[in-house]
């Protein structure tokens, strides 16, 4: 008997295969929109928003109404849907660039240029910069009394992936020589040899995302040119035997022109080294949108909500046999749900 999704779920996954909303009264939102330097909303302006029973869900910013059929009316709090009242929800703080977590990008530039991602673009609009061990120490302190559950920190690779690692660490050994073991510590780095993986650990990283961005390795070699598929996957399996089972996951991109049923034997991979999939929608982001395109020969699309729907579905049960929680997550994209549909949380 097929499991019945709630009708929040297929709204939130239905919000998700658009990705943008328009903001009536823009200037009364309750707090300011997010503008990320890393993730799939790079360079755009982006606001999360809860409804129905609790889903979270994190949308770009449309410039016109034209752009999108969702509009949220700040004045009644409410999800309109072509015009029409949908799903109350209310605004939630992004606390650094995400809800209750500060998920921190410490290098804002990345040699590798991988095409699906905008982060090395946004170089024209910002200077390159580095944030130190006490910048971000500081950062945290100004928003840890505003109910701060964890922190996550993601890099580019400006020089190299043993330097990058390194200054995540020294970053990671700040933050617990601050706070001790009060706040859970995700990263999300490039790794390319176990000693990396190691590093961060030894240094207190609680949990680790390596990403494998596409399971089809034909895919994957024209997005990721610079990277070796077989190695990055040795990197994934390694980081579930240091961090240990349920502390570490991988980002799946969806809409990369891959079959279905890579997607589920990626998932199902993962999970059976002990690694939880973030099954992430492809965000064509317009500074990436042409580049991306003419590399996948125009296959690129954000998926349906349909589709969504059923590798979140699949997965779920992927996961529960594999006695994988992702609810035991403390941080990171399994924590926040805001850009994915995510089993066990949001069904």
């Amino acid at each position: 008997m097929q499991e019945e999704i709630p009708q929040t779920t297929r709204a939130k996954a239905e919000l998700l295969e658009n990705g943008k909303i328009f903001v009536k009264n823009i200037k009364e939102l309750p707090f300011l929109a997010d503008h990320s330097t890393a993730g799939p909303n790079t360079g755009q302006n982006s606001i999360f928003l809860r409804f129905g029973d609790g889903r979270l869900v994190r949308l770009t910013l449309a410039e016109t109404q034209s752009q999108t059929p969702y509009t949220y009316n700040v004045e009644h709090k409410m999800i309109q849907k072509s015009g029409i009242d949908w799903y109350p929800a209310k605004q939630v703080e992004s606390l650094l660039h995400c809800p209750e977590q500060a998920f921190l990008n410490l290098d804002s530039n990345c040699r590798y240029n991988c095409k699906f991602c905008a982060t090395p673009l946004i170089q024209s609009h910002v200077s390159h910069r580095v944030l130190k061990p006490q910048t971000v120490t500081r950062a945290i302190k100004r928003v840890a009394k505003k109910g701060l559950s964890g922190v996550a920190l993601t890099t580019g690779v400006f020089s190299s992936p043993t330097e990058s690692v390194k200054h995540m660490c020294r970053v990671v050994k700040a933050i617990r020589k601050e706070f001790g073991d009060a706040l859970p510590i995700g990263v999300e780095p490039f790794v390319q040899e176990e000693k990396h993986i190691n590093m961060l650990y030894d240094a207190g990283a609680d949990e680790i995302k390596v990403n494998v961005e596409s399971y089809d390795p034909e895919i994957f070699a024209i997005v990721c040119g610079k990277l070796d598929y077989e190695n990055n996957l040795r990197m994934i399996r390694y980081a579930a035997k240091v961090f240990g089972e349920k502390r570490a996951c991988s980002n799946i991109i969806i809409g990369l022109g891959e079959k279905e049923e890579t997607i589920n034997q990626g998932a199902e991979a993962l999970a059976n080294w002990g690694v939880i999939a973030s099954l992430r929608p492809l965000n064509l982001n317009p500074l990436i949108e042409t580049q991306l395109q003419e590399a996948l020969n125009n296959r690129a699309q954000r998926p349906s909500a349909e589709r969504l729907l059923s590798h979140a579905t699949n997965h779920k049960k992927i996961l529960k046999e594999k006695r994988l929680d992702v609810t035991r997550f403390q941080t990171m994209c399994l924590k926040c749900t805001g850009c994915d549909i995510v089993p066990q949380r949001d069904l």
